[in-house]
């Protein structure tokens, strides 16, 4: 890529617009239905395009089983796209209970582990932050679409899908927001690959991660050369859940708030989200990942934590909250599912306000090449209470405990 119009993209985000510059013909693997109007909901499963101004939208819609996933991704044939995108399942749990849990990868974070635990510990309103640098993948120069397809396996249907974005700019910023741009980088590739399918009232959405290395660094002006040796790398994600009933994310087994927990970064292998205590939605991350080094492949355990508002880099608000709102215009329930009852309106996808963000974390990484794959499992029509919740009803047994030891004694005394 040209290194002005590289320079010219990293202006401020509210000059985006004007810098934007027309990028290399795009790879498109496939035929694809492209559309000018809205999504067809009725159809089992289908992707197009939904014309903007400036940047597109490409989406896969499946429904089946009585359940929605909605894919977007932005795109565009004049510009280069900013690297964003959003996943989101619409499913009903016992008595008909809507619920919509929608993912959006925020941040792509390089943290310096000195405190060996594997994860990144942040808190920005105190200063102290293992989190040297967010990545701002600010665009692409071409981009490959794997149109979504049918596979039956073992009698179940299989829906897949894939994108994966090609010779990306970016920048090094200083999670400090006071200090700036670190240094300028290219990436090969950003791909993300998707397999959905349902089992005995229960669905799952196998994700594929494949982060190409970094290709080029170099400082920006007048900063000292940048290494990535011995750092690590995170993707922060934010997570938006609409329900019928009121619902709370479980980390541990314990309830959950990223908006009001004190503690910056809490380990977790899986997480839940409970539609008051019906298990409704669960995250798995305990898995390997796998890093490319010298056409060598090494494979490492993943880390994940729940991570709270206090420790995303506050520099990223503006750009994050334009780029969002890209989805936001497209992402109106009361549309997509006019049927459903409890559940309506635009989705609100700014991370200050959603209860539930987190961190996959890759601690060796080093700007090498990565591909992970973790689920995300829905539980239709559960009416489960989740066992796993003890706090939660050891409280309610022991006030019943207590209240007939009360009325033992008192009958004792009184006779």
């Amino acid at each position: 890529m040209n290194r002005k119009l590289i320079l010219l993209s990293s202006l401020p985000i509210l000059l985006f617009p004007l810098l934007l510059v027309r990028f290399n013909p795009v790879s498109i693997e496939g035929s694809i239905y492209h559309s000018t109007s809205a999504i067809v909901t009725n159809a089992e499963y289908s992707n197009g395009s939904i014309p903007g101004e400036l940047l597109d939208l490409w989406y896969v819609w499946i429904n089946t089983s009585e359940s929605q996933i909605l894919y977007y991704v932005l795109t565009s044939e004049e510009v280069n796209p900013p690297i964003k995108n959003f996943l989101g399942q619409h499913f009903q749990v016992e008595n008909g209970t809507e619920v919509f849990v929608g993912n959006t990868l925020v941040l792509i974070e390089v943290y310096n582990d000195t405190n060996g635990d594997g994860i990144p510990q942040a808190d920005f309103t105190s200063g102290e932050s293992e989190i040297a640098y967010y990545l701002e993948v600010n665009s692409s120069v071409g981009y490959e679409i794997t149109p979504i397809q049918k596979i039956v396996t073992d009698e179940i249907p299989h829906y897949e899908w894939g994108f994966r974005y090609d010779t990306i700019d970016g920048f090094l910023q200083y999670a400090n927001e006071s200090e700036g741009t670190g240094a300028m980088v290219m990436i090969d590739y950003l791909g993300f690959n998707y397999d959905f399918y349902v089992e005995q009232n229960i669905s799952y959405l196998k994700t594929s991660f494949d982060i190409g290395g970094i290709t080029d660094i170099e400082p920006w002006w007048g900063e000292p050369p940048t290494s990535l040796e011995n750092l690590s790398l995170s993707l922060l994600f934010s997570t938006t859940t609409y329900s019928a009933k009121s619902y709370t994310a479980y980390i541990n087994g314990e309830p959950y708030n990223s908006t009001t927990t004190a503690n910056p970064a809490t380990p977790t292998n899986s997480s839940e989200i409970a539609v008051e205590l019906t298990k409704a939605y669960e995250f798995l991350f305990g898995e390997n990942y796998n890093i490319t080094r010298d056409e060598s492949v090494e494979t490492y355990e993943v880390n994940s934590e729940a991570a709270a508002t206090t420790s995303v880099p506050k520099g990223a608000q503006s750009w994050l909250s334009w780029t969002l709102r890209c989805f936001e215009d497209h992402l109106n329930l009361s549309e997509l599912f006019p049927s459903a009852a409890g559940i309506s309106g635009k989705l609100n996808l700014d991370y200050n306000v959603s209860t539930f963000l987190y961190r996959i974390c890759f601690p060796v990484w080093e700007g090498l090449p990565i591909n992970h794959d973790p689920t995300y499992v829905a539980y239709l029509f559960s009416n489960i209470v989740i066992p796993e919740f003890p706090s939660l009803l050891i409280l309610p047994l022991f006030m019943i405990t207590a209240s007939l030891i009360v009325i033992v004694y008192r009958r004792k005394h009184s006779m």
